[in-house]
This record gives structure tokens, sequence and C-alpha cells, in this order.
């Protein structure tokens, strides 16, 4: 009976991961990298070399003042982000129909600061959260979050009884096919509960979409923040009027708000909200202060009450991360790897025990072409995105669809690559020249960060530090996994 039921697990496991792991391994690498998408905004924007925890002046915010009535005068709904330690700048920002876009201003004198076009690392926090597809998108993330919670309560109940002693005779310079399920077991039982609780608080963020029965909607936090009027339409009729000075008003906000920074500020015609930071600690809620326009009088404080919301708030908090340390910030990022290492060792295992019976038939091709797709030809396209940020002109108009083409136009010629070499059963002559393009474009980071932005890194030595020093210790990583590929078996 046991046996069966490990029998039957196995088939599950391996099937539903497998199926589920393809579309896993890139929504937890974006994932990963969405960690630190400010960071990565921060370096694919050289021009911005405004330092942490430069101090925001009543001047700046009166220039912000003067720019949001200008909008609005020309009926543009924008809103306020106020500087935080990962994003020193006060930005004002609107929505253009594809992303948030606007002008970036000097925290210390509100001067605009000439940054070129990108979507940063946004753009790897959109995919990661919708695969570039919006709602249906956002479907799909969350179904593949539930099968994938599935995969893994099979795989715990069929490794249980034996997983002591694999995780201790630890064997990965044995028989390959031993190696990889040695290494799955321990980067999967390792960082396990992480991986669950990110994909549990993944699956819970939206769980609306899926259930739609389930009454949470009002509980749900969203990423960005809304604008009202609606983003990109116009504003009331009438000529609104110029907006009362914001630094007393964000004094009284903190007050109101229990000591919490504020972290953007939502305009209406008869209002403006003033909204906790993301970063205020890990009950990531959507609490504000509004203020009547244009006197600037207290109207009140809003908030979401009850243990249902407070837990909601908690697991918003826990998935988004927004509250993290540095040292935080890295472990979840260090855990993300881990996770994306497991799916990705899990598709290779699931080949490897099925390429003897099954590796002359098609679908078996195919399978393997879309595994050495996702798992080299992916970071190929991440690197090739920030490549492609440093190598356009900063004026170029379209920057930001020619960046998106590239990470796009890079990903498809990798799964080609891919699919001519496994049609003729050349499956290293995919697997190495892609691990090397890997290895050259994460090696070469430092050297294109110094060529094209040799003043930002002299400035923000950590942020740049951080991005070059991944890229090379990416390159040596893949470097020795292509030295251990051998024979034409792999």
């Amino acid at each position: 009976m046991r046996e069966t039921l490990r029998t039957r697990m196995g088939w599950l496991h391996g099937w539903a991961g497998f199926v589920v792991g393809l579309l896993a391994v890139c929504i937890f690498m974006t994932g990963t990298l969405s960690v630190f998408d400010t960071e990565i905004t921060r370096w694919m924007q050289p021009e911005n070399q405004v330092p942490a925890y430069t101090p925001l002046t009543d001047t700046a915010l009166d220039a912000a003042s003067s720019l949001i009535h200008e909008q609005q005068v020309r009926g543009v709904s924008v809103f306020l982000t106020l500087p935080s330690a990962r994003s020193p700048t006060l930005d004002v920002l609107h929505y253009d129909g594809r992303q948030f876009v606007g002008t970036l201003l000097d925290p210390r004198t509100g001067m605009p600061i000439p940054v070129r076009a990108t979507m940063g690392g946004t753009f790897f926090f959109s995919f990661h959260y919708t695969l570039l597809e919006g709602t249906t998108g956002t479907r799909i993330v969350n179904i593949a979050g539930v099968i994938l919670l599935v995969a893994i309560g099979s795989g715990i109940v069929i490794h249980i009884r034996a997983l002591v002693p694999d995780i201790v005779r630890l064997r990965l310079s044995a028989a390959r096919l031993r190696g990889w399920l040695d290494a799955h077991l321990l980067v999967s039982v390792l960082f396990l509960p992480f991986t669950i609780m990110i994909i549990y608080t993944g699956v819970l963020v939206n769980a609306g979409l899926i259930l739609p029965a389930i009454p949470l909607a009002n509980l749900f936090v969203h990423e960005k923040p809304p604008t009202t009027p609606a983003s990109g339409t116009k504003a009331a009729p009438g000529v609104p009027p110029p907006l009362p000075p914001l630094a007393p008003l964000l004094a009284t906000a903190r007050h109101s708000l229990q000591g919490r920074d504020a972290g953007f500020i939502l305009f209406s015609p008869d209002r403006l909200s003033v909204y906790a930071s993301d970063a205020s600690g890990p009950f990531l809620t959507r609490d504000h202060a509004d203020f009547r326009l244009p006197d600037g009088r207290l109207l009140g404080m809003t908030t979401t009450p009850g243990r249902i919301a407070h837990t909601m708030q908690v697991m918003h908090g826990l998935h988004y991360a927004r509250f993290a340390t540095p040292g935080l910030r890295w472990l979840y990022f260090v855990s993300g790897l881990c996770a994306t290492a497991m799916i990705g060792s899990g598709l290779v295992l699931f080949l490897m025990k099925r390429r003897s019976r099954s590796g002359h038939r098609i679908g078996f091709r195919v399978a393997e072409s879309l595994t050495i797709s996702t798992l080299t030809g992916l970071p190929v396209s991440a690197l090739a995105f920030l490549w492609c940020n440093r190598m356009l002109p900063t004026s170029m108009a379209g920057r930001n669809r020619m960046e998106i083409g590239c990470f796009l136009g890079a990903w498809i010629l990798c799964a080609g690559h891919a699919s001519l070499c496994t049609s003729g059963r050349r499956m290293n002559m995919a697997w190495r020249p892609q691990l090397r393009l890997i290895a050259l474009l994460g090696g070469g980071l430092p050297v294109l960060d110094a060529l094209t932005g040799s003043r930002a890194v002299y400035s923000l030595p950590a942020i740049h530090a951080a991005i070059d020093g991944t890229g090379l210790l990416v390159a040596v990583i893949v470097l020795y996994i292509r030295g251990r590929l051998k024979g034409d078996g792999e």
C-alpha cells in the first residue's frame, strides 16, 4: 500500500513538476531578480547619482507641487513617490498605459534629473507577476503556483523515508543521475520553508483571480498605487487650484500614521492622500491620511481593521519583502536562486530518467529543447536586457520597447538554437554554447559598467559592485557547469 502511494506520488511529482516547472523557473528567476528591482533600475539609469539617505528639502517638495499642478492643469493624473533608502529621488509619475513614467527630481534642489527611459527592474517584476500578459498572465502564474505546491507535497511523500540518509551521504561526484538527485534534494530541503512560504503567499496575493467567489478583494494590496481619477483620463472640468505646502502635511501624516514614513501621495480634485510606506514594516498596508484641498485640512485616517485584514497584510509583506533590510533582502535573493535551482534540477532529472527509453521520440526532443531554452535562454535574455540598456543611445525614441525586444529576441534565438541541436540529438551542442554566452555576458558586466557608467560606479559603488559582482559569479558558476558536461548523453 505504501509503495503504491509512493509510486503514484512519483508519477504526480514528475509530470506535475515538469509541466509547471518550465513556467515556474521563469517565474522564480524573474521574481528573484525583482528582490532588487529598484537597485537594478538605478544600475540601468547611471545618470541618477543621488546617494541614499539624501535629506528631502522643502524646496524640492515645492518644486514637485508646481510640477504636479502643471500636469493637473494639462489634464494628466499624477502621483508623487517620496524618497526612500532604496530610491532617494522624488518622483512625479503617471501611467502611460504600459508602465509608470514621469520625472525624477533631486530631493535636495527639486531639479529634474535627466535619466534614460527604461523599464528597469520593473520589467522583471512585471514578467514575474503577469508574464507580460496582464490579468490573464496573473491567473496563469497563480494556477502554476497551486500546481507547484502539489508537486512539492508529492515530493515530500516520495523522499521523506530516506531523506536524512540521502542528505548526509551527499554524492555529487557519483553517477550523474545520483549526483543530480542529491543536489536536487539538498537545495529542496534546505530552502523548503522559504519555497513553500513564497509560493503560498504569492498565490494568496491574487487568490481572488482564480477563486473570485472569495470576498477578500478589499484586503488585497495593490503593488502599484492606483491614481484618482483613473490613470490616463482627463481631470475634472475647471482649473485645479495650486496645492498647499506639502511639508506640513507630511509631518501631520507621519503623526497620524503613528510614526510611519510616507511612501507616496495620491491626488484628486478635492483631496490628497498620504499613504504609509511599504518599507514601514512587515504589514504591507494601504493606510493613509486624507487632506482637503485646497486648504490642506486633515480629514482623517483610513485603515483596514480586523485580524483577517492584518493576516493578509502580513502575507503581502512577506512576499514583497519591501520592509527587508539589505541583509534579509540578500537572503531572499539567495533563497530564490536556490528554489530556482531546485526546479531546474528537477527538470533535468525528469529528462535523464526517460532519455534511454524515450530519447528518440519527437515529444522528448521538444521537451528537452524547451528545458534548455528555459534554463539557459532566460539568463541569456536577462543579461542581454542589461547590455541593451547600456548600448542603446540614451536619447533614442522607444528605448523601452527596444529593451524588451532585445530580451524576447535573445530568448527566441536561444530557443531556436536549442531546437536545432536537440532535433539531431546533440544536447551538449545546445548546452555548451549557451552556457558560454551566459559567462560572456555576465563576466562582461563590470567592463560594460565601467565603460558606460563610470561616474555612477564611483558615486554609487555598492549598487554597481553588487550587480557587476553577481554577473561575475554567474559567469564562474556556468563555466564550472559547462566544464562538467561531457559526452553526448547529457
